[in-house]
């Protein structure tokens, strides 16, 4: 696998991480535009963003996963995988919390202070930017030749 790119679930969970991305961006104009945040766009966000979490993770561990596994050093790549695995589950927990917040803001608002939701939103797409460049690293590995035995 020398080029993770040329395959169709690389390609996609390419496209996945940059989808990813563009949620944080818009989850940022949110925050941004607190105490009055378009309810348009966060319904929209409301609507994308578990649906894209769990699609990009899903393809993480079916593809990602196991050809750093099989194919990176030893030394650290499992460990490696098994906290972004748990980090998975920290981004579901957390997005079904964003959720709920971005609904209660397309709806006009809630009992929660503006700098609680903005902190929130930020701590959010703050530590999935992390991780998908921490995921963005993995198939950069995986795209150097490997070392000959």
């Amino acid at each position: 696998m020398n080029d993770p790119n040329s395959t169709a679930g690389f390609t996609e969970l390419n496209g996945l991480y940059r989808a990813t991305l563009q949620i944080c961006d818009r989850l940022e104009a949110v925050a941004d535009s607190l105490p009055r945040p378009d309810r348009r766009l966060c319904r929209q966000i409301a609507a994308e963003l578990k649906p894209a979490i769990a699609a990009a993770n899903r393809l993480e561990e079916e593809i990602l996963f196991p050809a750093a596994l099989g194919r990176l050093p030893a030394a650290g790549t499992g460990a490696t995988i098994e906290r972004l695995r748990r980090e998975h589950a920290q981004d579901h927990a957390a997005a079904d919390e964003i959720v709920r917040i971005l609904v209660t803001l397309s709806r006009g608002g809630g009992k929660r202070s503006w700098d609680a939701i903005g902190y929130m939103l930020r701590a959010y797409f703050l530590a999935v930017r992390r991780h998908v460049a921490c995921e963005q690293n993995l198939l950069a590995a995986l795209r150097t030749p490997p070392c000959p035995d």
